[in-house]
């Protein structure tokens, strides 16, 4: 039977070292476990969609996050996209009509600037909380009316 030889550090005058020295293998896998665990829950996702000053979004349980669609803002004074006014409420919202034709023409132009279809198809609205229901059923007759058929409503996710 061998014997095993025993290795240790020793001092120079014989007796052996009293520093303890860890093993690094049990540390680098703690340290490897903790990075997986982080590159995984790590969201790379910010805000795509960024509401208007003056809006108020509501508040939702909803999970999943916004995806980059051509967006309306609705106000209670005006309808913007992109930064650019297209309408005042008041200029609409007792009208006859459910169509808004500056919303309209604005609409037409943006569905012809996309050529994939199915993103053609797709609009994000962004509406103020206290926008009546009256504004907001104008906005998405006119969009539908464009040619927008896929209608997203973004809300605040609830904490």
């Amino acid at each position: 039977m061998k014997q095993r030889k025993q290795f240790s550090a020793l001092h120079e005058n014989g007796e052996p070292d009293a520093v303890f020295r860890p093993q690094l293998t049990s540390l680098v896998d703690v340290m490897t476990i903790l990075l997986v665990f982080l590159i995984q829950s790590f969201s790379v996702e910010g805000t795509l969609v960024t509401p208007a000053p003056d809006l108020t979004l509501p508040v939702s349980t909803a999970i999943e996050p916004a995806k980059p669609k051509l967006a309306i803002e609705i106000s209670q004074s005006y309808v913007l996209s992109g930064g650019t006014i297209i309408a005042y409420t008041d200029a609409f919202k007792t009208s006859d009509s459910l169509l808004i034709p500056a919303l309209y023409d604005y609409m037409i132009v943006q569905k012809a600037a996309y050529d994939d279809s199915k993103r053609a198809q797709e609009v994000l609205i962004q509406s103020d909380r206290e926008v009546a229901f009256n504004i907001l059923k104008r906005v998405m007759y006119t969009c539908s009316r464009a040619g927008f058929v896929d209608f997203s409503v973004l809300v605040l996710k609830e904490e």
